[in-house]
């Protein structure tokens, strides 16, 4: 328990430490927690926001009024720092930290690409354009028109209930045709055939950004899964990380630091006659630093 109280002093006292080591226990000790309090909290900001749309009242525009927002943005710091700490500890190099951003923001990509795809076939229709129309009524239209009409979206879904709003979904949806894949894939295949300059780059950057939110996502999963590993030092032996052992981490039963001035023992070794000679000598030298320092004998 002691540890674990540890974990959480170095995530908030080691915040700009991007140096050390973390063990694998101290980043899923203090990780999942911190996700957790951010998800907990995110219900009652969206409740409270909704709240304030019902009451026909402009919700506070500023982030880091909602405590999840505030939460999330207090530890970007020491989350980028521990996650740096912990591919430090598993041999990896600290620029890999960039892999949960990687696989945001392709993920973000990849939506809005589909999204707009959406909107602009035939498949969408009347919807796409009502969609549209909605929209450029909003962003043209004044602020408080905007905020009027949002109100009245707000409280005619309220009033409705999201049971009703789901369903209405699920009837409008179902009516559309289903996307067949297996023509996508044939008509894809015909256009590189017909032409392979435009048919070969599409199908590359479709298979890149359908694949790189998966392998970025996996990748750092791995990366934080990976065990403590533990560097060879220029002599052969084996090195403990002295931050683990300052931040409470465990490090490997029998692996001991190795002196790097083992090899010039030889020339300090002494044969027993020489050890008891010399045991001999200090024992006649404090006898006489004794006399002469405390009894005062020359």
């Amino acid at each position: 328990m002691r540890a674990f109280f540890q974990y959480f002093e170095n995530f908030f006292f080691r915040a700009f430490n991007f140096s050390g080591r973390a063990s694998p226990l101290e980043y899923w000790c203090v990780m999942p927690l911190i996700w957790i309090v951010i998800l907990a909290l995110l219900p009652g900001d969206a409740a409270e926001f909704w709240s304030s749309l019902l009451a026909r009242q402009i919700p506070p525009l500023n982030p880091l009024y909602y405590d999840s927002i505030l939460v999330f943005v207090l530890t970007i710091v020491p989350r980028l720092s521990l996650t740096v700490r912990r591919l430090h500890d598993s041999g990896k190099s600290g620029k890999w930290a960039k892999l949960p951003f990687i696989a945001i923001f392709s993920s973000i990509t990849l939506a809005l690409g589909i999204g707009s795809a959406l909107l602009t076939s035939s498949v969408a229709g009347n919807e796409a354009v009502l969609g549209l129309a909605v929209l450029a009524a909003l962003v043209m239209g004044s602020a408080e028109s905007a905020w009027d009409g949002i109100f009245a979206a707000a409280i005619a879904a309220n009033s409705l209930g999201w049971d009703v709003i789901w369903a209405t979904l699920s009837d409008m949806t179902g009516g559309m045709p289903k996307p067949q894949l297996a023509q996508g894939v044939g008509d894809l295949a015909q256009s590189v055939k017909s032409d392979p300059g435009i048919g070969i780059p599409a199908i590359l950057v479709t298979t890149l950004m359908v694949c790189t939110p998966v392998v970025s996502a996996l990748l750092h999963l791995m990366f934080m899964l990976a065990p403590t590993k533990y560097e060879e030092d220029g002599f052969g032996g084996m090195l403990d990380p002295a931050p683990m052992r300052k931040t409470g981490g465990s490090s490997a039963p029998g692996i001991k630091r190795r002196d790097p001035l083992q090899s010039y023992a030889c020339l300090f070794e002494r044969s027993p006659e020489q050890e008891a000679a010399l045991k001999v000598r200090q024992k006649q030298e404090l006898k006489d630093l004794y006399r002469t320092r405390v009894l005062g004998q020359g």
